[in-house]
């Protein structure tokens, strides 16, 4: 860039990250985009200069799990909790949309709703729950640009609160013939819980007298997304189809994902920071439903194990899986499962996960940003700092301290972090070159988020995202 040129612009004096490194540079802006990447005293003249103080400046967070709903109209619901979102450091949220019938018929009005209630950029996955819909996956892909599709393999009997759908194997394995055949950014998704062993287990649970977290985690151990896991795994080989695994709580989903990408198949996992923080155990949270969450809190070897996963490679996304749901106050078996976690994620993991020296910073960029941009068809204008992209920025203070609480997180869903001290906050949020949120303070308004296009599929195109 010629040193006379003007920029809209300079974001200076940061410690810029990505998964290679961190240096010390300044990032130019112009109409929405990244021009330079360099020593500020190259650059040219800027109509605004933000300091960063020397502080980390990540790639906009890229969050792959978001659920957005709740009891309330979407438009409320897109605008407030994409406000939180913007409060965490997340630029673009990749959110679940279902239907109850076909979404043809659902979606473009949810899609409009989209387009002028958020604040933030967004993309979609569809839950899968009928043979039906099954059979409009390509349909979905061509009409919506929709490529990745989730399945509850079970953990949701009929009538529960949400009013999930479990599918048998039957559709899971008819899906996965046709999600192989749309491209680099096809995705079979899949919630690992077994129906009838968490039904029996429940069962004996509640007879026994139990009624607080831990003995709802014991109603769902780990054994019944472990194998579940493992009946995925095999599932999707026999189809040669990629495998996305969101919210792996489970310590030998590591191994398991380890051994397939070894033998070439394509499993990707995915992680949410209550898994590595949380436990079943937890005293704050036994006597509410606060942390009822499916799959359920594990114990610490558990947490050692993913946090192992991640520093290695082998999980390879974070993501907050968000719900915002009143709490009821009930018991834990009438509460629905599920809390908020957008202005929380990115805290959690650096208070836990960098502070504490079990991730590099740089590992925080890969997870949470450039991993989930490339395997949804974000890159290149999402996930990295890099001349081109989209100015999607972050400037966050490792040292100041907040205890969560709806001051902080702007959220009125409740956090399963509410009374935790964390570090690690944004100060700054910066979208497509737009300040967003500041000190405190959400500046973007309802609409300004986009809906983000992936390019046209190149079915030829090697899936060439593996972190490890």
């Amino acid at each position: 860039m010629r040193a006379d040129t003007t920029v809209d612009t300079i974001v200076a004096n940061g410690r810029i990250v990505s998964p290679s490194g961190v240096v010390e540079a300044a990032v130019a802006v112009k109409d929405g985009r990244i021009v330079a990447v360099a020593d500020e005293s190259v650059l040219p003249e800027a109509a605004e200069r933000i300091d960063a103080q020397g502080r980390y400046v990540l790639p906009g967070l890229v969050d792959p799990h978001v659920h957005l709903g709740g009891g309330r109209p979407l438009s409320e619901i897109f605008a407030s909790e994409t406000a939180c979102a913007a409060v965490g450091g997340i630029t673009t949220v990749l959110q679940y949309r279902r239907s109850p019938s076909t979404f043809i018929d659902t979606f473009p009005a949810e899609l409009e709703t989209a387009k002028t209630r958020m604040l933030v950029d967004t993309q979609f996955h569809f839950i899968i729950s009928s043979m039906e819909q099954v059979e409009e996956i390509p349909r979905y892909a061509e009409e919506f640009g929709v490529t990745s599709f989730k399945f509850y393999m079970g953990g949701y009997e009929p009538g529960n609160p949400i009013g999930l759908v479990s599918v048998n194997d039957a559709v899971l394995y008819a899906a996965m013939e046709k999600i192989r055949e749309l491209g680099p950014y096809g995705w079979c998704m899949v919630h690992c819980e077994d129906d009838s062993l968490v039904c029996h287990l429940t069962a004996k649970v509640k007879e026994s007298g139990g009624d607080d977290l831990a003995a709802y985690s014991a109603s769902r151990p780990d054994f019944v997304e472990e194998q579940d896991l493992l009946r995925a795994i095999w599932l999707a080989d026999l189809q040669e189809c990629p495998l996305y695994v969101p919210h792996t709580t489970v310590g030998m989903a590591v191994d398991a994902a380890a051994e397939s990408r070894r033998k070439g198949r394509t499993v990707v996992l995915e992680t949410c920071p209550h898994y590595l923080a949380l436990t079943a155990d937890d005293a704050r949270l036994a006597g509410s439903g606060v942390g009822k969450v499916a799959p359920a809190l594990r114990n610490e070897a558990h947490q050692a194990e993913l946090w192992r996963g991640l520093r290695e490679g082998w999980i390879s996304t974070i993501g907050s899986d968000h719900v915002p749901i009143p709490k009821s106050g009930k018991g834990i078996w009438e509460e629905a499962p599920g809390f908020a976690g957008l202005a929380t994620m990115l805290p959690v993991v650096l208070t836990e996960g960098v502070l504490k020296g079990r991730i590099a910073i740089e590992k925080v960029a890969e997870t949470m940003a450039y991993n989930p941009a490339r395997l949804f068809g974000l890159a290149p204008t999402k996930g990295a700092i890099q001349v081109g992209a989209d100015a999607d920025l972050v400037i966050v203070d490792m040292e100041t301290e907040k205890v969560v609480g709806p001051d902080v997180t702007q959220s009125e869903f409740v956090s399963a972090f509410e009374g935790v001290p964390l570090r690690g906050w944004p100060t700054l949020t910066m979208r497509r070159g737009d300040v967003i949120y500041r000190d405190g303070e959400v500046l973007a308004q309802p609409g300004s988020g986009q809906v983000v296009v992936k390019p046209e599929p190149d079915k030829d195109k090697e899936r060439n995202w593996h972190a490890a």
